[in-house]
């Protein structure tokens, strides 16, 4: 019987609070794919393609730090052959956002497609970091 999709990203969510890099790995398929929007200045875009760049790209420079509060899951659709589509927003921290110009925590939106135990695709919508406010003289 196939995993409950919202335990499975409620139990991702609570392995990236324990800071634990080789726990969030385990819920990626092996060709899962990771989007950012907006993109991080990194040389993958925003989009991480495999575990190797999952956890290169995304999870290693994210988890310093990192605390998600997530709330509001909602299994948002099925499709046959490829998953469940499972929403829900979050109040996310971590060195990576100060580092970007965001003061966290930051409200974020997610959506993950969910194979079984296991995360086939995950998009973080994040807002956009702040411009420089203009100085006043």
């Amino acid at each position: 019987m196939a995993e409950d999709p919202v335990s499975v990203v409620k139990d991702y969510d609570a392995a990236w609070n324990a800071h634990d890099v080789e726990g969030v790995m385990a819920f990626f398929t092996d060709d899962a794919v990771v989007r950012m929007e907006p993109s991080p200045p990194d040389e993958f875009g925003g989009v991480y393609t495999g575990k190797e760049q999952i956890r290169t790209g995304w999870v290693e420079p994210l988890i310093s730090g990192f605390h998600v509060e997530s709330r509001d899951h909602q299994v948002a659709g099925h499709q046959e052959g490829v998953g469940e589509r499972v929403i829900w927003t979050a109040m996310v921290s971590g060195d990576f956002f100060r580092q970007i110009g965001a003061e966290p925590p930051v409200k974020s939106s997610a959506e993950a497609i969910v194979q079984g135990d296991k995360i086939k695709s995950f998009t973080a919508i994040n807002p956009e970091p702040p411009e420089e406010a203009p100085s006043s003289s």
